[in-house]
Order: structure tokens, then sequence, then C-alpha cells
């Protein structure tokens, strides 16, 4: 330590009070147990002299040495392959304890003992099933004395399965009990760490590279060059494309029947699409020389001839009555002929000549008599 820091910051000594010295001495030796227990267990030896064995001028192998192989031995006894859990669980109970120090005034002694009443039903339950599903370790059953308990009683009651059922049921209360967490809590875990990994692979089988971590990405983002930022991916383009695409057939049959001409639906084009000023009949001024758009005839307004089709008017006169008359001066733009109007020919009464009729005589008229049918004369037939 330097004098600098001393300095800056002086590390003073509390002393603790009487239970929190007794408090941490019992989780150091209790930690301590822990691991030569541990120790103990996975040092196991069947040729050891223990509780169930007897061996004679032979070394220990056990590294908790006699008493080590005492215990090991005696645990696989009663709990199976469960036994190994035994220190995990005490350490984890040394842990709770520190995290918990400070909670000297007030202690939940219902919360404790539901805690108590989990764990409980989690060693019962985890031996039985063991006893039911694993094999036997070594010379002892898989879930010990108590797990052949559990899976002798049942069952000739439930069977293997429905036995392993209703010991899964029991171990989910107590595992509830004990640990105090939800298993809708935990089910959503379970389902945003399997999606998370097949949104991974899957992303990875199509050698996309679209999946990076926003962190990252932002960093990256950051530090990138102006030429990177313009780069799209090619699942960007592809989805920037079919908008595009999906805008264009949407605004093209939003409304068809809105529309004021057919020709889009043949040239693609509207007459009354302002886009470009060809197709565009709105805001343009008309040219007049055009007959058919500006509403002009085709003869000059100085033009005094007259046309017959308008029964004498003046060509260039702008009359109602000879605009609705006809449409073909609009129509064309071809010179009019002069002609002079001829004068009009008194109409002739029709004569119609009388005819006589004589009346229907009293006796009936004989009908003429047919003509004889006379056979023609048929030759007789000569071989040649």
């Amino acid at each position: 330590m330097s004098q600098e820091y001393t300095e800056d910051k002086e590390v003073n000594l509390t002393k603790l009070s009487s239970g929190r010295r007794l408090l941490e001495a019992l989780l150091i030796l209790v930690a301590l147990f822990a691991v030569w227990l541990m120790a103990a267990l996975l040092s196991f030896n069947p040729s050891d002299p223990s509780w169930s064995q007897t061996a004679w001028h032979e070394p220990i192998h056990n590294l908790g040495g006699v008493p080590g192989a005492w215990l090991a031995d005696t645990l696989f006894f009663i709990f199976g392959i469960m036994a190994y859990t035994l220190p995990v669980i005490i350490i984890g109970g040394c842990w709770f304890a520190w995290r918990h120090r400070q909670n000297d005034d007030y202690i939940d002694y219902f919360a404790v003992s539901l805690r108590l009443i989990g764990a409980l039903a989690l060693i019962l339950t985890s031996c039985g099933l063991a006893a039911i599903n694993a094999d036997d370790i070594w010379y002892f059953a898989s879930g010990g004395v108590i797990g052949s308990l559990l899976s002798t009683a049942l069952q000739p009651m439930l069977h293997s399965s429905g036995g392993t059922l209703a010991l899964l049921c029991v171990w989910g209360a107590g595992l509830t009990l004990f640990t105090g967490w939800s298993w809708v809590t935990i089910a959503e875990k379970i389902g945003s760490v399997i999606l998370n990994i097949l949104t991974f692979a899957s992303n990875r089988t199509r050698r996309d590279d679209t999946w990076v971590n926003d962190e990252e990405y932002e960093d990256d983002y950051e530090d990138a060059e102006p030429s990177a930022e313009r780069r799209e991916s090619r699942r960007a383009r592809i989805m920037r494309g079919a908008l595009a695409r999906r805008k264009r057939v949407a605004e093209k049959f939003a409304n068809p029947l809105g529309r004021k001409t057919d020709a889009a639906l043949f040239s693609g084009k509207r007459m009354d699409d302002e886009e470009e000023g060809a197709y565009s009949a709105r805001g343009v001024a008309a040219d007049p020389d055009d007959v058919l758009f500006s509403g002009n005839r085709a003869l000059p307004s100085d033009y005094d001839e007259f046309d017959p089709l308008l029964n004498g008017h003046s060509v260039a006169e702008p009359l109602a009555a000879a605009a609705a008359a006809t449409t073909a001066t609009q129509a064309f733009a071809a010179p009019v002929e002069p002609v002079t109007p001829t004068p009009s020919v008194p109409e002739m009464p029709l004569q119609q000549h009388a005819v006589e009729w004589q009346a229907e005589p009293a006796s009936p008229i004989p009908a003429p008599e047919p003509e004889p049918y006379v056979a023609a004369a048929q030759q007789e037939w000569q071989p040649p």
C-alpha cells in the first residue's frame, strides 16, 4: 500500500459486536467444512475402512482421512448420488446468511421455515427421482435409503412414470419455497434464451450480417467513416425495394373509379398526371391552332364566306346555333370551298292517278285446267 493512498484514505478497523463475531466465525467454519466434505465425497474409495466396509493393513485413499471416508460412506448410504449436492447447499446457506447479516433487528422466521421446508422437499424428491431413473453408484442405491423407500412406496401405485411425475411436482413446489422464484418468470427466461439461440443460428445459416449487438453497433457507427455510413446491407436494400414497389402498386390501384381516362391502363400514364407536361391538361395554355382542344375554328376570323351546312351563316361568326349544328368545322382544319347559295326550288305537288275498281262477279270464275303431263319416251338400253 503506497503512502499516497494511506494519506488520502485512512483505514480504520472497527470492532464487531459479540453476535457479529460469532456469526462470521461460524460462517467461516461451515464454509471450510463444506469444502472438506466435497473433497471427501469426490475422493471416496470403496476399499477404505468405513461404516459399511472393513479393510486391513491398507492405506486410506480418501483425502479426508478416516473421518472423511466414514462420513462419505454414510452420506452415500443415506442420500445416494444426491450426497454431492450437500456441500453446495451448505455453501448457499452461508452466502445467504452473509448477505443478510445487517438484518439483526428483525428475523422473518416464517420465511426461514419456508426455505427449510423447500430444501427438505428438494432433497427428498431428488433422492426418489434418482432411485427411479438412475443407476446405482458403487454398492449403494442411486437414491440411497431415502430414495429406495420413496420408490418402493410409489411404484406399486403409480408405476415408474406416474411416480416420476408426482415427484417432479413436489420438486417444483420445493424449488419455489426454497428460492422464492416464480415458475412463470423461469419459463419466460428459458423461452427468451431459446429464442435468442434460434435467432442467432438462423441468421448464421442465412449468412445475414444484420444481426449485431446494439451496443457494439452504436460504437462501430460512431467510429465509422462517411463512406461506410452510406453502405446498406443486402436485407435492407431488399426491404427498401419491396416497400417502394408496394407503394407504387397501392397508388396505381388505390382509386380506379376516380381516373379521368383509361389510357393509364395501357400506357402507364394518366392524362391528369402532373408529373410531365405532355400528359397534363390542367394549368397549360391551349394552342390556338389546335382545333380539337382550343375551341377555335379552323378558318380565320376574317373569312366571310358562307357555309351551306350552317344555313347561310358565316364560318367565322361565333354563333351558338352554328356551333350546335355541327362539330365538323371544329374537328377538321381543311379549307372550305366558297359556295354560292342556290335559289330555293318550289316544291311540286305529287300527282296521283285514280284507279278504277270493278265489282266482284256473282258466279265464281273457273280456274284454268292444268296442262296434261306427258311422260318422256325412254330409250332401250343397248349393250356396247
